[in-house]
C-alpha cells in the first residue's frame, strides 16, 4: 500500500511541474515569420561575393564590378551582368570562363566519340574487306585446282594419242651403248 501512495504522490507532483510549465490557454504567442522572394534573398547578400553566391536557397549571381548581387534568371545572365563580370557558384571562377572551359570540354567528348565511331566503322570495314579476299582467295584456288586437273586430262590424253601412233616420247632419249 505504501508504494502505491508513492506513486500517486509521484505523479500528482509531476503533473503540477508540467502544469507550470506549459502556456495557458489565454496567453497567446505570436512568431512572426517572413518568407522573402528569392530575388529579395539576393539583394540581401549584396556584402560580399562569398556572401552572394553563399545563398542556399536561390541561385544567386554576383556581378563584381557593380558589387551587386542579382538573382540568377536564365542559365547565362547576361542581363543581370556582363559574363567577365558574373560570379556563380564560386567566386573564384569568371562566368564566362566557365562557359569557355564546359564547351571546350564538351566538344572534346564529343569528338571523341566521332573518332571512336569512326574507328570502330573502320574496323568493321576491314573485316568486311579481309572477309571479301578471302573468299576471293578460295575461290582463286578452286579454279586453279579446276585447270590443273582439265590440264593433267588433256596431257593424259594427248600422250594416249602419242602412244598410239608411236609419238611417244622417251624420258631419256640417249641410252648408253653396251
Amino acid at each position: 500500500m505504501g508504494k502505491l501512495l508513492f506513486y500517486c504522490v509521484t505523479l500528482v507532483l509531476i503533473s503540477l511541474s508540467w502544469a507550470k510549465t506549459t502556456p495557458n490557454a489565454t496567453e497567446q504567442t505570436t512568431i512572426s515569420v517572413t518568407t522573402l522572394s528569392p530575388e529579395d534573398e539576393c539583394k540581401r547578400h549584396h556584402a560580399s561575393c562569398e556572401d552572394c553566391v553563399g545563398v542556399a536557397k536561390a541561385q544567386c549571381v554576383y556581378c563584381q564590378s557593380a558589387k551587386t548581387c542579382k538573382l540568377k534568371k536564365s542559365i547565362i545572365p547576361t542581363d543581370e551582368c556582363a559574363l567577365s563580370d558574373a560570379k556563380w557558384g564560386v567566386c573564384w571562377v569568371n562566368y564566362e570562363a566557365l562557359i569557355i572551359a564546359i564547351s571546350v570540354i564538351g566538344g572534346v567528348i564529343v569528338l571523341g566519340i566521332v573518332i571512336c565511331c569512326c574507328c570502330c566503322c573502320r574496323g568493321k570495314g576491314k573485316e568486311k574487306l579481309q572477309r571479301w579476299e578471302a573468299k576471293w582467295e578460295r575461290d582463286r584456288a578452286e579454279r586453279k585446282a579446276k585447270s590443273d586437273e582439265r590440264r593433267a586430262e588433256r596431257q593424259q590424253k594427248t600422250d594416249e594419242i602419242r602412244r598410239k601412233y608411236g609419238l611417244v616420247k622417251d624420258d631419256a632419249p640417249y641410252t648408253r651403248f653396251q
